[in-house]
């Protein structure tokens, strides 16, 4: 008896830790448990062992993906502080520890300055926190910054008052250095270099060549434009380096293994792609002097470099209203050939704003998620991919379908409604309709009576229904039902 109980416990929790649902060849659900808010980054460790999901609400998640296609939850945090809209995150390059950043300062589009009053552009300030990546716990947490990075065991903070060096996995300080309109900074993870925005007030960045050169646009510049300053981390009293043009307002930065490289996420803030949904790019500059590459770029935000593949993924609008978005992966080194998951973002479902994507060093591997779903994402296989109504949530399909339903009964024209005219159906009717796909036809109808039915009509009406083609993108094997009241 106790063996076969504990054959059911090992088939429990296989079926648990191993779930997984096939949409496409390449595409996998990995199905989690356990997560009920919306996602709003994921990132996955050094060793491409565990991923890391940020969520709304101040909560957090850590998953074991050690085995391809499974999943298995090592721990959650979900109570968090000051993560309420969600958090961008990264792993620090030991993998001990997980930075998050608030999601409104690197995702909230910054007002442009042409045709405004506003004086300056400015990346918005977040709280900060970093987790012991064991376990979940805090170990610190700060509000009002700019940025967060790490360099070995030592925290840097840039914030409105300056940098601060904070010790791990302690969490004290060690080295404050105030500064004046201090604004994005970071550390390389070796701590040999300080990268940093500097705003367009200080004399040095007026001096730039290409500054001197248009000085019809210096007004916009000095206002949206920034200067990227490069210093060694030992000496802050003289940059190294300053970038050799003007750069947007940077809201992230990544450096390349080699640290030959910064990576810069930059929102346009100035007169360009004014009417784009799209005003996010990502490029590069060099660390030794300054060089902004002209022969790389990448339009969207959220971008992300696996240095060991050369892949980056990135986070794409599109559409007249910026509806249409586009989580794309591609190759540094041309970045016009991607892979895409693309979907589109509804109106008041947060769920649907955010498609986060890590990138796994092994095997053309991403993990996406996106709603309720993670994804395990072969991008050499499946290269270009919708989501349709097949992915949706019985909810919205269910919405759909009742939709649907109340359109063709509201046009007098359509051949539903000529056919209840032409058999004279009228009066209240109750039905449970389930419908199946993938071309949506009605597979059952169940009618719910009472004494002042008028059976006949009602059996009428459930022969049309049973006519009727719900087109709302189900999948092959894919059912849902659903309660109509008929008011005819």
């Amino acid at each position: 008896m106790k063996q076969f109980q504990l054959v059911i416990l090992l088939l429990l929790f296989t079926t648990l830790s191993n779930a997984q649902k096939k949409y496409a060849d390449g595409l996998i659900d990995l199905e989690p448990e356990g997560i009920t808010n919306v996602i709003t980054d994921i990132a996955i460790s050094p060793d491409n062992k565990t991923l890391f999901l940020a969520g709304a609400y101040n909560k957090a998640y850590l998953f074991d993906i050690s085995e391809r296609g499974k999943t298995k939850q090592i721990w959650k945090n979900l109570n968090l502080v000051g993560m309420k809209s969600g958090a961008t995150a990264r792993f620090s390059e030991d993998g001990k520890y997980i930075l998050m950043r608030g999601i409104f300062s690197s995702s909230t589009k910054i007002r442009t300055v042409q045709f405004s009053s506003r004086p300056k552009s400015w990346q918005g300030k977040d709280d900060v926190c970093v987790l012991d990546a064991s376990n979940g716990k805090v170990l610190f947490n700060s509000s009002n910054a700019y940025a967060i990075s790490i360099a070995n065991n030592t925290l840097f903070i840039s914030d409105e008052e300056g940098f601060k060096f904070i010790s791990l996995p302690e969490g004290k300080l060690i080295k404050n250095v105030a500064l004046e309109d201090n604004e994005y900074a970071a550390i390389s993870p070796s701590g040999k270099y300080i990268v940093m925005s500097w705003d367009a007030d200080k004399k040095d960045f007026k001096d730039i060549a290409s500054i001197k050169k248009r000085r019809t646009e210096l007004k916009n510049a000095y206002r949206a434009k920034k200067l990227l300053v490069i210093y060694d981390a030992t000496n802050l009293e003289k940059p190294i380096a300053y970038s050799d043009d003007e750069i947007d307002v940077v809201t992230n930065m990544q450096f390349s293994t080699d640290e030959k490289f910064v990576y810069l996420q930059m929102q346009l803030a100035g007169e360009e792609n004014m009417n784009s949904p799209e005003r996010f790019i990502y490029k590069r500059v060099q660390i030794a002097d300054g060089v902004i590459d002209k022969t790389f770029g990448i339009n969207g935000n959220f971008c992300k470099t696996n240095f060991t593949t050369g892949k980056t993924s990135s986070l794409v609008a599109g559409g007249n209203i910026g509806l249409l978005k586009q989580a794309r992966v591609q190759d540094l080194n041309n970045t016009q050939d991607f892979a895409y998951f693309e979907s589109r973002f509804k109106l008041f479902k947060n769920s649907t704003l955010y498609s986060p994507v890590a990138l796994s060093s092994h095997n053309n591997i991403a993990y996406l998620y996106y709603e309720k779903q993670l994804f395990e994402w072969d991008y050499s296989i499946l290269k270009k991919y919708f989501k349709s109504g097949s992915l949706a949530s019985d909810d919205e399909l269910t919405e759909k379908a009742i939709n649907m339903l109340d359109n063709t009964l509201e046009d007098v024209n359509s051949k539903l409604s000529k056919d209840i005219k032409k058999a004279n159906i009228n009066g209240d009717y109750i039905m449970d309709i389930t419908i199946a796909g993938p071309k949506g036809n009605v597979a059952t109808v169940f009618c719910e009576s009472d004494e002042q039915t008028n059976i006949p009509m009602q059996n009428a009406l459930k022969d049309l229904i049973k006519k009727y083609q719900f087109d709302v993108g189900l999948s092959k094997e894919k059912r849902i039902k659903f309660r109509y009241t008929f008011q005819l």
